[in-house]
């Protein structure tokens, strides 16, 4: 797919999506240096819990020159910060080989309670 071709179809994705995914952008002056996106998903209600609601980070990306820096973290903790105040049960991430470490120094874990079939 081309450049504008891209271009297009993410617009139309973006305002399909925009109940759904929550994107976080980083700025140096009027230069956009980093996003991240939040996908919030709505589970199945329980007797227990009514309103289930999760999220799953996606899409986290620095320009290179802005890395190391703290942008990402900033990212994420606007993220973080969304999502508790939004009443997410949990947040979950898949990381890159290169990132887990930054994931695991924002606090999340790595846990035995999610099985994948690829």
């Amino acid at each position: 797919m081309g450049e504008d071709s891209f271009e297009r179809a993410l617009g139309i994705w973006l305002i399909d999506h925009e109940r759904t995914h929550v994107p976080f952008l980083a700025f140096d002056d009027a230069l956009p240096v980093g996003m991240a996106w939040l996908a919030v998903v709505d589970r199945v209600p329980g007797p227990e819990s009514f309103v289930r609601r999760s999220g799953y980070v996606q899409s986290v990306y620095v320009v290179a020159e802005h890395r190391s820096k703290g942008v990402g973290a900033a990212l994420m903790a606007e993220l973080i910060s969304f999502a508790r105040t939004s009443g997410l049960d949990y947040l979950a991430v898949h990381p890159s080989e290169q990132s887990f470490d930054f994931y695991r120094r924002l606090g999340f874990q790595s846990t035995s309670r999610v099985l994948e079939l690829r």
